[in-house]
């Protein structure tokens, strides 16, 4: 099947994975998409491993305003084909810090460039860069001592500017727990 045909069957069978009270709770907290069926993380992977990974179809997920089509295209994204100038333009086409988050477990911690990556978004004017840039580098084991200490500091001083969005401070304090505890 072809990647425009696997698009298409993965949509449809999106409905059967429909959870309304999670779906209603989802646009209750503002994350606002054209579709959101409420599927779980679990119930998408297990939708994802009936499909080849393909840079292809994740591009046309990616591209749909559905949750769970973004979700799915960070799952069927191979890493191997995740270029560094793709996965920066998916951060800028971000719509929530939930895919931010899933994204950066997924994807983003994944690839063999993801700690240079990480400590560039982590020095961003932007909100979001600097939320995948603290999620990244809290899946991350292969820091040295002083690249710790570097995180740790810059995710201090984002923790204590209080001007800040309270889940991009929240995303720099688990990185420093994780960070210091691994």
């Amino acid at each position: 099947m072809n990647p425009s045909s696997l698009h298409k069957d993965i949509k449809q069978s999106l409905r059967l994975l429909m959870n309304g009270v999670a779906a209603q709770s989802l646009r209750d907290k503002g994350m606002d998409y054209h579709l959101n069926w409420g599927a779980n993380l679990l119930h998408l992977r297990e939708m994802a491993s009936q499909y080849e990974p393909s840079l292809e179809l994740a591009t046309l997920l990616w591209t749909d305003n559905i949750r769970e089509c973004k979700i799915l295209a960070t799952i069927l994204m191979p890493v191997g084909e995740f270029s560094e100038d793709l996965a920066m333009k998916w951060i800028s086409e971000t719509p929530t810090q939930e895919i931010a988050e899933i994204a950066s477990k997924q994807l983003f911690s994944q690839v063999p460039y993801a700690k240079s990556l990480a400590l560039h978004l982590i020095t961003s004017a932007d909100m979001m860069p600097q939320l995948y840039g603290y999620c990244i580098l809290g899946s991350l084991s292969n820091l040295s001592p002083e690249e710790k200490q570097q995180i740790i500091l810059q995710a201090n001083n984002t923790i204590n500017d209080t001007t800040l969005p309270i889940g991009l401070r929240h995303s720099a304090h688990n990185a420093m727990l994780r960070i210091e505890n691994a």
